[in-house]
């Protein structure tokens, strides 16, 4: 069987584990780094220097995995996970009929996430998106503009996540998205933007928000994207419902989380039953951590900063393979300390009160 055939194998099965170890196991009588890649991906539970390893191997052969997908990819900022293509960003160059020429392109499959922010000409994504192959697909960031090439588009995919990226305050972000099937049925919209995100940026976004909360009143989950800055400006997001407590309500009556992605942390409010958001979720990992202090310090920032959102319980979830010391533990509960009277939890374990 050759390796397209394995491929479209896995195609049909996108995230079970028999095609992949199959195809695996064929990478490795060729001696491709790759079926290493895959069989601990399945294992699960790494070690430390597994998981780097592993992010060695996918840093070097990671362009030669996308195949055919490199005439449309930007490879700097798609992503594999555990060897299959997970996160596909398009060029800005990418070529119209290079990406309708992928409509039968198994590497496709596994494509959770896709990005298409960047595109120069958003006139064929309508079309591209609506092959047969992104079955797996949750997730989808555009450019407000690229709203029009996707009304009527008729996907074969369920949409977890919706988002627009933008290099300012995203004033009509969401003006974009008004009357469009696909984002009225999407339970999360993200924002994205690519200022340095200082507190006074964080303002100037709410403050372009703000008027556009009714075309999203009733859409669940409204996250902010900040791929870099500071985190003073994190502390401000997270400290706006409370200050406008009467707005959010008014407007955004079928919020129930309100969340950003900040470098190394998810931090997530959740709204209580009296329309207040009394409730803080904090996961720690993903891209931008180097070892334990960065988070800890990271975490610690945020935590300082959040008095005014007058928080109840905080709930702190750490991986497995980050281990806290004393030390660390320590840090966190004094940056906890500020957050008049909050119960705080980390991994399972009371720190405050």
């Amino acid at each position: 069987m050759t390796e397209e055939e394995l491929l479209r194998q896995i195609a049909v099965r996108p995230f079970e584990l028999e095609p992949r170890l199959v195809y695996a196991d064929f990478l490795a009588e060729q001696g491709d780094p790759r079926a290493e890649v895959i069989s601990l991906g399945a294992r699960g539970d790494l070690t430390l220097a597994e998981r780097r390893r592993v992010k060695g191997v996918i840093k070097d052969h990671g362009r030669r995995w996308l195949g055919p997908l490199e005439s449309i990819a930007d490879p700097r900022d798609s992503t594999f996970a555990w060897g299959f293509l997970d996160s596909l960003k398009l060029a800005f160059n990418a070529r119209s009929a290079d990406l309708l020429s992928m409509c039968d392109e198994p590497r496709l499959a596994t494509v959770r996430s896709l990005d298409a922010s960047a595109l120069r000409s958003p006139q064929p994504l309508g079309q591209f998106i609506r092959q047969p192959a992104f079955l797996s697909l949750t997730r989808l960031v555009i450019h407000p503009k690229a709203a029009e090439a996707l009304r009527g588009a008729s996907v074969p995919f369920v949409l977890e996540a919706l988002g627009v990226c933008d290099t300012g305050t995203l004033e009509g972000a969401f003006e974009a998205f008004d009357a469009l099937p696909l984002a009225t049925a999407t339970p999360r919209w993200e924002l994205m933007s690519q200022l340095l995100f200082a507190s006074v940026h964080a303002q100037a976004t709410f403050l372009s928000l703000r008027d556009q909360l009714t075309i999203c009143q009733a859409v669940p989950e409204l996250r902010l994207v900040a791929p870099y800055g500071v985190f003073e400006g994190v502390g401000t997001w997270l400290t706006l419902p409370a200050e406008h407590h009467d707005l959010f309500k008014r407007r955004w009556p079928g919020g129930v989380r309100f969340s950003i992605d900040a470098p190394g942390l998810r931090l997530t409010l959740k709204r209580g039953r009296d329309g207040g958001w009394p409730e803080l979720d904090v996961t720690v990992g993903g891209e931008g951590m180097r070892d334990v202090d960065d988070y800890v310090s990271r975490l610690a920032s945020v935590l300082v900063l959040l008095g005014p959102a007058e928080l109840e319980t905080v709930t702190i979830e750490i991986p497995k393979h980050l281990t806290p010391t004393r030390a660390h533990r320590y840090a966190i509960k004094s940056a906890a300390r500020r957050l008049r009277g909050a119960t705080v939890t980390m991994g399972g374990e009371a720190l405050v009160p």
